[in-house]
């Protein structure tokens, strides 16, 4: 069974023979400390020198006995994928949290004293679960905070505490929200009832007169006042019950303070202890927690050979205003109706008369007449073999249909196809299926939705399947043509930024329009053909596009704003050198997001 993790070096092996000092990134050093934390069963681990360092900050550190593994021998899969990655049999793990969890399954180190009874995972083994596109919580630990301590690396001077920082003081300020927090908080009473107990010893005090005139007690029924010492008012808030964040994420220690821990142990150092204290109490005394652990002291010692952490000119210090809330994305104090955006009937019309006449595709008849014989499709990619109603499985069957129709038409033996937010993997399964001398990659970033895939493929045999779990902007490989059926919202445009770099061709029906938003990696409109419309109007237009409900008067408006915002997709892969075509699937009623836009590049 091949389990192996690669890791992200800047020098070579003969210059590490001579120093024995690794120069890595952040994300090498932390999935190392996990490693060495964890020490998991038949896991092997080996650095790659990428030979990038030029223009990546990387940390000197001195340790012995590690394995490195020539770039040229590492397996076309793990290339495929920012580092760190795990290859494990047929699957490619990749991102931060990801490998971390992956390596805490196969812990082989005692467990804490301080940790959940299920270990660092926490409760259900759903520490950092989350893929960072979903979750505030992995996105702070696995970009955020790495972001931070990548730029104050490279300052000389520091005027104002990093606001990543400061989110973290806050949400250590916040009320702990775990699972039965209720239960926890009883628990906690019992122990601290128990150690009183135990540290306290009654003296008997049997005086004189007790010993001369004994009495015979009355009988009576005996009552037991534990259960009511231990009883926990559940109508309290959370921020009544006596449970802190003596940990990141409540009062058990989790692979999130041990993700943590590297990057505020940098911090230290280049804050000085005083700074730290003074302006981030909160994170001064969950650090100094860590540090007091036995468990954790490997981590310590491997940190400090770190040799060059420089020390940080402060003048001034100051402390920048964050939103005080904390890192859950459930957090009430988030939630601010005012921020929502409402589509109102002049506000679209006004939106839509900004659009000149020759800026929308034409949509074109699907003139593929071809099907597909659902009869020979075995069990592991065929609908039918579930357990949706039949209507659901017809209409679920009509758009695996439209779709691979159009992978099969494009596709050429050899090619490598990748089903984009693959989800389990209905369509990549199929096309998988229907042609055997493709591979084909389901890329997915939920865990449990890749794992059946996987055991669905299995059961059938192929071996043309490969399962990547990542977030889309841990992919980096070359592929041929790039697939994505109902990828939500700005997913959509991931999807095809991906195709267009690779020069991929690519297959899409868009979803969730009305989710579209700029972000720090896209901006709407997407084609300079479409530059004209203001993102006021340009998010109305795609809120609109989802009233595509059956039977309601505004479907057809509805329909028109689909065509608009994937006619600004279209307009943007034309603006690379695409063919573009946008047409419809066939029948219209197999989803209300009927919209199919197929890219060649010429």
């Amino acid at each position: 069974m091949s389990n192996f993790i690669y890791l992200e070096t800047f020098n070579s092996y003969d210059d590490y023979k001579q120093t024995l000092t690794l120069k890595v990134p952040i994300e090498s050093l932390i999935s190392y400390c996990i490693y060495k934390y964890c020490c998991p069963d038949n896991v092997k681990l080996y650095f790659t020198n990428t030979n990038i360092s030029a223009s990546r900050v990387s940390l000197e550190l001195r340790v012995e006995d590690v394995s490195f593994l020539d770039p040229l021998k590492i397996p076309w899969q793990a290339s495929c994928c920012v580092f760190p990655v795990v290859l494990y049999e047929d699957t490619v793990i990749t991102g931060l949290c990801a490998v971390a969890r992956h390596i805490c399954k196969y812990r082989n180190s005692t467990h804490g004293t301080n940790e959940h009874e299920e270990g660092l995972l926490g409760f259900r083994k759903s520490c950092l679960q989350a893929p960072n596109e979903v979750s505030i919580w992995t996105k702070f630990c696995e970009i955020d905070i790495i972001k931070t301590v990548l730029k104050i690396l490279e300052l000389s001077e520091l005027c104002e505490i990093p606001l990543n920082m400061v989110r973290f003081e806050n949400h250590l300020s916040k009320p702990v929200r775990i699972h039965n927090v209720y239960k926890v908080a009883r628990d906690m009473k019992r122990e601290t009832l128990e150690s009183i107990k135990n540290t306290s010893s009654p003296e008997r005090n049997e005086t004189k007169d007790i010993l001369d005139n004994p009495r015979t007690p009355k009988p009576r029924k005996w009552k037991s006042n534990i259960k009511k010492d231990l009883e926990i008012n559940c109508s309290l808030k959370t921020e009544e019950l006596s449970i802190s964040h003596q940990f990141a994420e409540g009062p058990f220690l989790t692979l999130a303070d041990i993700i943590l821990f590297p990057s505020y142990y940098i911090f230290l150092k280049l804050l000085g202890q005083n700074n730290l204290e003074k302006f981030l109490p909160l994170s001064f005394k969950w650090y100094k927690n860590l540090s007091s652990i036995s468990e954790l002291k490997i981590l310590t010692l491997i940190l400090n050979e770190i040799k060059n952490i420089k020390t940080v000119s402060i003048h001034n210090l100051v402390l920048p205003e964050a939103d005080d809330v904390s890192l859950y994305k459930s957090d009430p104090k988030r939630h601010n109706p005012k921020k929502r955006l409402f589509t109102k009937p002049e506000d679209i019309e006004n939106a839509i008369n900004t659009l000149t006449s020759d800026l929308e595709l034409n949509i074109f008849l699907n003139e593929n007449n071809s099907s597909i014989n659902w009869q020979t499709v075995p069990d592991g990619a065929n609908p039918s073999a579930g357990h949706l109603p039949d209507v659901r499985v017809i209409r679920k069957s009509q758009q695996l249909e439209n779709l691979t129709l159009a992978v099969t038409s494009m596709a050429q033996d050899g090619d490598l196809i990748v089903d984009f937010c693959s989800g389990s993997g209905h369509l990549g399964i199929l096309i998988a299926h229907l042609l055997p001398k493709c591979t084909v990659i389901l890329l997915e970033n939920k865990e449990q939705s890749l794992l059946r895939a996987r055991h669905r493929v299995h059961e059938m045999g192929l071996t043309n399947v490969f399962f990547f779990q990542c977030n889309l902007d841990f992919f980096i490989g070359k592929f041929n043509i790039g697939v994505g059926l109902h990828a939500c919202g700005i997913a959509s445009d991931l999807v095809l930024d991906k195709c267009l770099k690779a020069n991929a061709k690519f297959v899409l029906c868009p979803c969730c329009y009305g989710s579209l938003q700029a972000t720090d990696r896209l901006k709407y409109p997407r084609s300079k053909r479409f530059s004209g419309i203001s993102i006021d109007n340009y998010l109305c237009i795609g809120h609109t596009a989802d009233q595509t409900h059956d039977n309601h008067p505004l479907t057809e408006r509805g329909a028109r704003c689909m065509a608009i915002i994937d006619s600004d997709r279209g307009r943007l892969a034309e603006e690379h050198g695409y063919t573009v075509t946008l047409s419809k699937l066939k029948p219209l009623s197999c989803t209300p997001k009927n919209n199919l836009l197929l890219g060649v590049p010429s």
